[in-house]
């Protein structure tokens, strides 16, 4: 007797963003975050359950008795960030990530959490900025199959 497990796909689509630029306006710039890529944990059977950890360079790893499946891009999240207007040149000086986030299918969850950038949390710059972001994947034993999705936010400081 064979027994089949569900496939699940999941891709947290494009984040919230929150910015605190209050110092931009006053030098009539504006700092600009756009998400240019979203996080996506790829195909995989949840069996016993377990994590799948997606570092900032896209590379995933699974623990407990998940198996990775082949078939979509997996990828970390990618932001670019930017200044539009005239004046004095802003720096990023900060990246806030969020503690966790769920995903859903509709009817089942999975919780998102451990968030990591490359550049990490303090970030010293200006001009343009790619941000990557990864994170882990909570799966249940048996987790339901389905396309997951959801939302979080990253907070950009600019001064």
């Amino acid at each position: 007797m064979m027994l089949s497990c569900p496939v699940r796909t999941v891709r947290l689509l494009a984040a919230l963003l929150l910015l605190s630029a209050a110092a931009a306006f006053a030098a009539n710039k504006i700092g600009v975050v756009t998400n240019t890529g979203n996080l996506s944990f790829g195909r995989f059977v949840a069996n016993t359950g377990g994590t799948i950890v997606l570092n900032t360079a896209g590379q995933r790893a699974a623990t407990g008795g998940v198996v990775l499946l082949s078939g979509i891009s997996v990828t970390a999240a990618s932001y670019t960030l930017t200044e539009i207007g005239t004046g004095k040149a802003l720096a990023f000086t900060t990246i806030s990530l969020p503690g966790s986030a769920t995903l859903s299918n509709g009817s089942a969850t999975m919780t998102v959490n451990n968030f990591v950038s490359d550049p990490p949390n303090t970030v010293v710059g200006s001009g343009k900025t790619t941000v990557l972001v990864g994170a882990t994947l909570r799966v249940a034993p048996l987790q339901a199959g389905g396309n997951y999705s959801g939302t979080y936010a990253i907070t950009v400081n600019y001064q």
